[in-house]
C-alpha cells in the first residue's frame, strides 16, 4: 500500500467502534439464541403460552359467564310479562352487572404463579408435539403430491398442454403487458401447482385424530382452572387456541411475538435477549463488514468504484434481513445463481457492441427476436431435450447473423448516432413482431389461441427444453442449490467471448472501436469490424433469450423483450464498464448484483411490511433506480 492509500487515522477509530460493537452484539446475541434452547428460556417461552392460552380461555369463561346471567334476565323479565323493550334493559343491565362480578371475582384472570401449572404445561406440550407432527406430514404430503403433479405434466397431451399454458400466462402477462424484461423482475420460483385436488393421506387423518386427543386433554386442564366453560365453549375456542399455541413454518420469534400480543407479559430483559438473539447477530457480522470497509475504504472504491461498494452492501445489507426474518437465505442465494445464469449471456451480448465502437446495443430485442423464432419452430417441429436446445440456438443463430449483419449496416450508415438509433430499432422491431406473432403459420395447438389466429402471449417449455440446463449436473450444498449446467454454460460463452477478444479480428474490433481514425490508418476497415461486433452481439442475444427461456419456464412474445435492452445495459455498466469499455468481469460482477439485489429485496420487503405491495414499489425503484444511474453513465468515457 503506498503513501496515497495510508490509512487514515480517523478510518481506523471507525473500524475499532465498528469492532468494538460487533463484539458485543455478537456476545449478546449468542447468548441470547443459545438461551433459547435452555431450560430457563423454554421456561420463559412456556410461561407466555401458557399465560395466553388462560387470558383467551379466561375470555370464554367471562363470555359464558356473562351469557348465563342475560338468559336468566331474559326468563325473568318474560315471567313478569315484560315486552321486547322490557327485555333488552333486562339483559344489558344483566351483563353490565355479571361483568363487573366476574372482574371483581377473578373470573377469567389468572396469575400463573398462584396455580399449579405443570399439569396444563405437560396438556400444552403434548398437543404442541402433535400439532407440530401434523404440519410435518401435511408439508411432505404436499411436497409429494407437487412431484407427482409435475410429472403429469410432462405427460399431459398437446391441447392440455396449451391450455395449462394460458392458465399460467396470467400473472406472468403483468411482466408482458408492462415491458418488463420478460419476468426478469420477478422472483424465479417454480410455477405455483393447484393444490385444489390434494387430500389428506391417511397419516394426516391419523396425525390429526392424535392432535385432537391432545387438544381434549388440554382443555381438561383448562377446564379445571375455569369450570364455567363447556365442552361447546372449548370447540368454539380450538381455532383461536391453536393458532396462538402452534402454526405451521413456527419460529421462535413467531411464537414469541403471538404470546407477547395474547397475554401481554414483560418477559424481563432475558426474553428480549432472546427474541432479538439472530438479529444481534446477524447485526454483528454487518458491522464486522462495516469494519473492514472502513478500514480499507479508499483501495475498496479505487478497485471496485463507488456505486458497486454501495449496492454491494446493500446486497449483503438484503441478505443479513433474509436471515434476520426467516427467509430462508440459501433458497435465496439459489435464486440468485438461477438469475445469474439466465440473465448472464444477455448482458454479456452488451460488450460486443461496446467494443466494437457502437456503444450500448439497445437493439438487443433484434436478436432475442431471432432466439424467440428459434425457439417457436423447435415447438413447431416437436423437438425436445438436448436436441431441441441446440435446434432452437442454431437457428436462433442464423437468424440473428442474417438481422445482425442488417443491423450493423444500418448502424454505419448513422454513425455517432447509435444510441438512439438502437433504442429507435429495438422498440419497432418488437412492436414489429406484434404483428407478426398474430400472422406468422404456425400450427401446434400448444402456441395457437384456441380460437381465431395468433400465437399465445406466453408459452410453456414443458414438452421442449424447460430446465435443461437448470437441471442438468445441479447440486445442494449447505441449502444453497446449484446450477450447475447453467452456470456452466454461461462460463462457456464468456471463455468463448474471451478467446475470440483475443484472436486477430477481436482485437482488430476492438482498435477500430477504440480509436477509428487510428485504425483506418492502419489499414483496418473499420465498418466491417462494427458489422462483425454487431453481428456478435445480436447473435449473442439470441442465445441468451434461449437460455433464459428455458430457465424461466415459458417463452413470452409480444411485448415482452421491449427493455431487456436497457435492463442487459444496465447490468453491464453496474459492473464497472463504460460506453467505450467493458471485460467479462463485468459483465459478471453486474449480472450478480443487479440481480441479487431485486431477487432479495422483493421477498425482504414483504417480510418488513406484509400484506402490502411495498415489494412491488421496492421492485420499480431498485429496477428503474439502476438503469437511471446506467443511463447517467451512457456517456461513458471519450474514445481515443
Amino acid at each position: 500500500m503506498n503513501k496515497k492509500q495510508k490509512i487514515k487515522r480517523s478510518q481506523k477509530i471507525l473500524c475499532a467502534v465498528f469492532l468494538a460493537a460487533a463484539v458485543i452484539c455478537g456476545g449478546i446475541g449468542t447468548y441470547g439464541v443459545a438461551a433459547r434452547s435452555s431450560e430457563s428460556g423454554s421456561e420463559i417461552l412456556s410461561d407466555m403460552r401458557l399465560q395466553a392460552i388462560l387470558d383467551t380461555a379466561g375470555t370464554g369463561a367471562v363470555d359464558a359467564y356473562v351469557e348465563a346471567a342475560r338468559a336468566e334476565a331474559t326468563a325473568k323479565a318474560r315471567e313478569e310479562g315484560g315486552g321486547m323493550e322490557a327485555i333488552r334493559e333486562a339483559t344489558a343491565a344483566a351483563e353490565e352487572e355479571a361483568r363487573a362480578l366476574a372482574e371483581e371475582e377473578g373470573i377469567g384472570s389468572v396469575d400463573l404463579s398462584e396455580i399449579d401449572t405443570q399439569p396444563l404445561a405437560e396438556a400444552l406440550n403434548v398437543y404442541v408435539a402433535a400439532q407440530e407432527a401434523y404440519y410435518d406430514e401435511e408439508a411432505a404430503a404436499q411436497e409429494r403430491y407437487i412431484e407427482e403433479h409435475a410429472d403429469e405434466l410432462v405427460t399431459e397431451s398437446a391441447e392440455d398442454l396449451a391450455a395449462e399454458s394460458e392458465a399460467l400466462s396470467a400473472e406472468e402477462d403483468l411482466a408482458a403487458d408492462g415491458g418488463d424484461d420478460m419476468g426478469a423482475d420477478i422472483v424465479l420460483e417454480e410455477e405455483t401447482v393447484d393444490l385444489s385436488g390434494f387430500e389428506a393421506t391417511e397419516e394426516m387423518l391419523a396425525l390429526q385424530a392424535e392432535a385432537d386427543t391432545a387438544y381434549d386433554g388440554l382443555c381438561d386442564e383448562i377446564k379445571k382452572i375455569f369450570p364455567a366453560l363447556t365442552d361447546e365453549i372449548m370447540e368454539t375456542l380450538k381455532t383461536t387456541i391453536s393458532e396462538l399455541v402452534v402454526q405451521q413454518g413456527d419460529t421462535f420469534e413467531t411464537q414469541y411475538d403471538r404470546a407477547i400480543a395474547q397475554s401481554g407479559m414483560n418477559p424481563g430483559l432475558q426474553g428480549m435477549i432472546m427474541r432479538h438473539g439472530k438479529t444481534l447477530a446477524a447485526s454483528a457480522v454487518g458491522l464486522v463488514i462495516l469494519a473492514v470497509v472502513a478500514l480499507f475504504y479508499t483501495p475498496l472504491v479505487k478497485k471496485l468504484g463507488f456505486p458497486r461498494l454501495l449496492i454491494g452492501l446493500f446486497y449483503i445489507l438484503l441478505c443479513l434481513l433474509a436471515v434476520i426474518y426467516n427467509l430462508s437465505l440459501p433458497g435465496q442465494i439459489s435464486n440468485t445463481l438461477i438469475r445469474l445464469g439466465m440473465n448472464g449471456v444477455l448482458v454479456l451480448a452488451m460488450l460486443p457492441g461496446i467494443q466494437c465502437g457502437i456503444s450500448l446495443n439497445l437493439g438487443l430485442p433484434i436478436g432475442i427476436i431471432g432466439g424467440l423464432l428459434g425457439g417457436l419452430l423447435c415447438i413447431e417441429f416437436g423437438f425436445s431435450g438436448w436436441f431441441g436446445f441446440a435446434f432452437a440456438i442454431v437457428v436462433g443463430l442464423a437468424i440473428s447473423a442474417v438481422t445482425g449483419c442488417l443491423y450493423g449496416m444500418l448502424l454505419n450508415r448513422l454513425k455517432g448516432s447509435e444510441m438512439s438509433v438502437t433504442t429507435y430499432v429495438g422498440f419497432s422491431i418488437v412492436s414489429l413482431m406484434c404483428i407478426a406473432w398474430l400472422v406468422l403459420p404456425f400450427q401446434s395447438s400448444i402456441m395457437k389461441w384456441p380460437l381465431g389466429n395468433g400465437l399465445r402471449t406466453t408459452i410453456g417449455l414443458q414438452t421442449t427444453y424447460r430446465h435443461l440446463l437448470n437441471d442438468f449436473l445441479s447440486f445442494e450444498v449447505f441449502g444453497v442449490t446449484v446450477p450447475t449446467g447453467l452456470l456452466l454454460f454461461f462460463g462457456l460463452c464468456c471463455f468463448l467471448v474471451w478467446l475470440f477478444m483475443r484472436s486477430r479480428t477481436g482485437i482488430a474490433m476492438s482498435a477500430a472501436g477504440a480509436n477509428p481514425r487510428f485504425a483506418e490508418a492502419t489499414g483496418l476497415n473499420v465498418d466491417k469490424m462494427r458489422i462483425i461486433g454487431t453481428m456478435l452481439s445480436t447473435m449473442l442475444g439470441a442465445v441468451g433469450i434461449i437460455v433464459y427461456a428455458q430457465s424461466f419456464g415459458f417463452i413470452q412474445l409480444y411485448q415482452a423483450p421491449r427493455t431487456m435492452g436497457f435492463v442487459a445495459a444496465s447490468a453491464i455498466l453496474l459492473g464497472g464498464a463504460t460506453t467505450a469499455r467493458a471485460r467479462i468481469s463485468h459483465v459478471i460482477i453486474g449480472t450478480f448484483l443487479f440481480q441479487g439485489v431485486l431477487t432479495l429485496g422483493m421477498p425482504v420487503a414483504n417480510a418488513i411490511v406484509p400484506q402490502s405491495t411495498i415489494s412491488e414499489v421496492l421492485r420499480i425503484i431498485i429496477s428503474q433506480g439502476i438503469i437511471l444511474y446506467a443511463l447517467t453513465k451512457s456517456g461513458g468515457e471519450n474514445r481515443g
